[in-house]
This record gives structure tokens, sequence and C-alpha cells, in this order.
């Protein structure tokens, strides 16, 4: 669970190897996520105005009981709350929880979100920084999914740290979108290519280094 306060952000990242599992990411000063290069992996997670792609995130008020006095303990009607908090129930289904307990986990089937989600204890709330294995080859691979609609995955590989540029096109050849401009360290990295404000269409992407170049093509449907 995250609360940042005066100029916090909720989540700094400068890697596309950590992994972030039931967390709530909300109200925080400056902004929810900080992402310098490329967005981590986000799984069943709430985060304030942002609905992040991956597998069970939400962005919903997590109602939390009282934070005025620092409770970040989620509401419950079985606790004598008027509402469920959205988060209850809404965490990683391999974590089985049958703890109810106001001050230590609501979960009646699976984990809740946050730091009070149960049980915590063999599978803590964090992050999980994933061992780093180094591609084999350069490739940019298919983005997901594909037809998309606002938003859609782009993932590739690089053998060797170098200098990239991801770019997205129109079917025109125009630049739509400069999504990585700069260095990158060797390994798997992923981009969120948002395409609020397009119309329905082809669009290409094209990932460039020194020595190779390679497009797929991307088909975004309203």
């Amino acid at each position: 669970m995250n609360h940042a306060e005066y100029f916090g952000s909720g989540v700094y990242s400068d890697s596309s190897l950590s992994h972030f599992i039931n967390n709530l990411i909300w109200d925080n000063w400056l902004n929810e996520l900080y992402i310098v290069s490329v967005p981590p992996i986000f799984e069943y997670c709430d985060i304030q105005d942002t609905l992040v792609p991956g597998t069970g995130n939400i962005s919903a008020d997590p109602l939390f009981r009282d934070t005025a006095n620092g409770d970040f303990h989620l509401m419950a009607t079985y606790c004598g709350d008027p509402y469920d908090s959205p988060c209850i129930d809404a965490g990683d289904p391999d974590i089985v929880d049958f703890i109810l307990d106001c001050d230590f986990g609501l979960g009646g089937t699976r984990s809740d979100m946050g730091a009070y989600g149960g049980d915590n204890l063999g599978h803590p709330t964090g992050i999980i920084e994933e061992e780093e294995i180094i591609p084999q080859q350069f490739a940019l691979f298919q983005n997901y999914p594909n037809p998309f609609n606002a938003s859609t995955t782009i993932s590739f590989d690089l053998l060797e740290s170098q200098v990239v540029t991801l770019t997205a096109y129109d079917i025109l050849g125009r630049i739509i979108k400069t999504m990585i401009d700069g260095y990158l360290e060797a390994g798997t990295h992923i981009v969120i290519f948002d395409g609020a404000g397009l119309t329905s269409g082809i669009y290409f992407a094209r990932l460039e280094t020194d020595n190779a170049t390679e497009s797929i093509k991307m088909l975004l449907l309203r």
C-alpha cells in the first residue's frame, strides 16, 4: 500500500523488471506513477486515476476506513463500516485467504488488495524483483491485444545496451508518438501505447537502433 505526501509519487520506477502485485497506490501528492523509461508489470493493483493494463487491475476508491487518523484498513460492512471496499477479495486469486479479521484481512475467498490483505505473512504485498534474463536476439514482438481499443502493450528484446527509438506512425507515415528515444539496458522492455484521441485504423510501431530496425502493424478499433 502506498500513500505519499509532500511532493511524493506513489511509484518511482526505472526498470521493466519490477512486478507489483496486490498494491494500493492512492492519494499521492504529486502523482501515482512516475515511470522513467518503460513501465513495470502491475497485477491486481488499485491505482488512482489510472487503469493500468494488466491482470486484475482496477481504479476505484479503495474506501480506507479513516485516513484522517492514519487508519488505512479497508472499509467492510462486516466490521460495522457503511460500505464494502472494492479491494476486498480482489487480490491475487492464487493467494487463498479465509481470514475475517477487521485488523488483518477481510477476504472470504482470496486475498484483498493492500498491506492489510489477509495472508500477507506467507505472501507479502510488495515488489518482486524478477531475475534478469538477457535475450538471445534483437526482437520487436507483436503488440497485445491486437486489434486494440485505447491502449495496447508493445514489448521488445535488446541483446545489448544501446540507444533506442520506438516510434508510432499512421498509415501515411506521419509520426504519431515517440514512445522511447534514449539509452536502454539489454533485456526485455515493455511499453504501453496509448491511442487516446486517435481514430480507428492501421498504425505502425518501429523500433530502431544503430544497427537494426523492426516494425509491427497495429489495428485500432473504436
